[in-house]
């Protein structure tokens, strides 16, 4: 069984503030522990259940966040900031299943540091009439490769989140959100013990849930946080300017809507 494991940093239990995933910052270091074990939690729930082969993508930022010396062995670690695949880079058709560690809700929910890729840039994304962020887009794409996503951690808000999209898959709540910048969150051991276990009954489970998808034709409107941002990602060929801080952009397939996606959010955070 080989097995996809992205990690996001947010929705890890114990963080709860921007300084707490800003390299450089207070506390961040204390962060990068914290979200390496909860990966590690993961990791040694799919081997126990007979992993044979583990993808970690480390995605938050410039993807230099998880402490490689500290990640099990038995993984292996994709790291740095990724142009084309982003937050799914080395995921294709040859996985089983994929894992989404310390997640987060999407942009305007009352979720822990809830935001939709880049908080500075994006107030809004809509696929096909719908309201997305990072977990329905990220799911998408592991479902274009047919790749089911069985198992999601971070706080309560997310869980319902995924739920709306695919009840089936497991969730892990480690923190229940207070507000944007506070939580009630799991001790660290527990939180790890509920992802072990959680990723052993997710993957043993995986056959049972189906993966996320989207047809095509897809059209996608980003609403950025400002005008500005708006005619800058609208030079991008393809796109529309459709209201002062809306753009819009039609692909076939939901890799051209993330790769879209990617190559606005560059254009107009460049700024």
């Amino acid at each position: 069984m080989k097995i996809y494991i992205s990690s996001d940093i947010e929705g890890i239990s114990g963080i709860t503030a921007i300084n707490q995933v800003l390299p450089g910052e207070r506390d961040y270091e204390r962060s990068r522990e914290l979200m390496t074990q909860e990966v590690n939690a993961a990791i040694e729930g799919a081997i126990e259940i007979g992993a044979t082969e583990i993808v970690v993508n480390d995605l938050h930022s410039a993807g230099t966040n998880i402490l490689i010396e500290s990640l099990n062995s038995k993984a292996q670690l994709i790291m740095g900031p990724s142009h084309k695949g982003a937050m799914l880079e080395g995921l294709d058709s040859s996985f089983d299943a994929a894992i989404f560690i310390g997640y987060h809700s999407r942009m305007n929910t009352s979720g822990v540091l809830s935001h939709s890729f880049h908080g500075g840039v994006i107030s809004n994304i809509n696929i096909n009439g719908k309201d997305v962020g990072e977990f329905y887009m990220n799911a998408c794409v592991a479902g274009h490769f047919n790749v089911p996503v069985v198992l999601v951690s971070g706080d309560n808000i997310l869980e319902q989140e995924v739920k709306d999209v695919n009840s089936p898959i497991e969730s892990v709540v480690v923190k229940t959100s207070y507000g944007r910048y506070a939580a009630k969150c799991l001790a660290p051991s527990v939180a790890f013990e509920k992802i072990k276990e959680k990723s052993k009954v997710a993957l043993m489970n995986a056959r049972n849930i189906d993966p996320v998808k989207i047809q095509g034709p897809i059209e996608m409107r980003v609403t950025f946080l400002n005008s500005g941002q708006a005619e800058s990602a609208s030079i991008m060929p393809g796109t529309e300017l459709i209201s002062p801080n809306i753009v819009s952009y039609s692909g076939k397939t939901i890799i051209d809507i993330y790769r879209a996606l990617t190559a606005m959010i560059k254009i107009a955070n460049s700024n």
